[in-house]
């Protein structure tokens, strides 16, 4: 069977699924198991894969990972830190509409697996205020989360992009970062579109000094991530975990409470979701369905290959770094075919970003998803014409510099 035939099998499947409300984590492995099978993989190779993402390094990572920062934000609103943090940026950026969303691109600064679980509870009290319900709530913390990924150099996308292509990171930027201007004003226009101002304005007398003072102490936890992870190269997985727990520490209760919070905090919820993601990429990296997907597109006309290898990519898997370290050596020649052309590469990157952005296995979606407790057609009315307008504007960058 086909690739794009057996993908299009497995994905009508997943949505039955989630329309006869399964759960999530179910859905995802059982439809990557069904894609297996339809790839022309054994039984054993199924069972084997399946297992194996389940127990690999990568799946218990990411589990503790978000385990960790969930403890935090629920520590963190327990002490009152988050209100801290959210009044002080009140206070120097009086604004409630930016100030809810700026945790989210504050962090969005960081490439970490599952950081939208890191600034969902700063910006959902940060909006307080405001009249906003979960599907909106869950579209602005994951899109500030992302507006970044074309400007930023340390995303593993640009990374990869760079040595695929022999072009410098900045050569790439250059041809990308209006990219990340039209993904920030449909984050405003869409994300508060109808949103009154509040009734009451904040009633904030701290001095600026001592804003400044509370953001940055309450907000500790952020900076350490930064600059552990981003200046000093540290793994993110022990700082994730020392934060977590250092915050445990600063809870001012007894150890028999401390443990009751590490208990509540577990969700079998958030490690099945996991775990079914994890099985659905094993059997699309064992099946080679997507590398076999690329080869199905081959005789297509340059502009279609260049939307629809990385899109399809992106939308499969979920992952900035896949639709570019699959799809993107199929694309080369196209790209670099009389020179580094800067108009082909931001459409085909923003091609396959958009499939990231609205892919159901999206991790960081999915637990933003999972955090508010929203409803798909809820996220999708926000986040599809957003994402719509970045690859317009993609599309205008192709024309003007293709």
């Amino acid at each position: 069977m086909s690739a794009t035939l057996s993908i299009i099998i497995a994905t009508t499947a997943f949505v039955i699924a989630v329309r006869l409300k399964a759960p999530l984590g179910l859905s995802f492995a059982g439809c990557g198991i069904l894609l297996g099978f339809l790839s022309g993989m054994s039984a054993v190779d199924v069972i084997m894969t399946t297992l194996r993402s389940i127990v690999m390094a990568d799946t218990v990572k990411l589990i503790v990972i978000v385990y960790f920062l969930s403890l935090m934000g629920r520590l963190l609103t327990e002490m009152g830190w988050l209100s801290r943090t959210v009044t002080a940026l009140q206070r120097l950026i009086p604004i409630e509409k930016v100030s809810a969303v700026l945790p989210a691109s504050i962090i969005g600064l960081l490439p970490m697996p599952g950081g939208a679980m890191l600034s969902a509870p700063l910006v959902q009290e940060g909006a307080r205020s405001l009249d906003i319900d979960r599907g909106r709530l869950t579209f602005l913390n994951f899109w500030f989360r992302h507006i970044w990924e074309y400007a930023w150099p340390l995303y593993p996308g640009i990374v990869i992009s760079t040595v695929l292509l022999s072009t410098p990171a900045s050569e790439l930027i250059a041809s990308m970062w209006p990219l990340t201007i039209f993904a920030i004003l449909p984050g405003f226009i869409i994300g508060f579109r109808g949103v009154p101002k509040p009734q009451k304005a904040h009633e904030n007398n701290i001095s600026r000094g001592t804003a400044i003072r509370d953001f940055f102490l309450t907000s500790w936890y952020i900076w350490a991530v930064v600059i552990f992870v981003l200046f000093l190269g540290f793994e993110i997985l022990p700082i994730v975990v020392m934060a977590g727990l250092i915050t445990l520490l600063f809870l001012r209760q007894d150890d028999e409470k401390r443990i009751e919070h590490l208990k509540k905090n577990f969700s079998i919820n958030i490690v099945t979701l996991i775990a079914g993601v994890m099985v659905f990429k094993g059997m699309l990296e064992t099946g080679g369905s997507v590398e076999r997907l690329a080869v199905e597109m081959a005789n297509v006309p340059d502009i279609l290959i260049l939307f629809i290898v990385p899109f399809a990519v992106g939308i499969i898997t979920g992952v900035n770094s896949a639709f570019v370290g699959i799809g993107f050596p199929v694309l080369v020649p196209i790209i670099m075919r009389d020179g580094f052309s800067p108009g082909y590469f931001a459409f085909a990157y923003a091609a396959g970003f958009a499939g990231v952005l609205v892919s159901p296995v999206h991790l960081c979606l999915l637990l933003t998803k999972q955090y508010f407790g929203a409803k798909w057609g809820e996220i999708y009315r926000f986040l599809v014409p957003a994402t719509l307008i970045v690859f317009l504007a993609a599309i205008a960058l192709f024309f003007i510099h293709g």
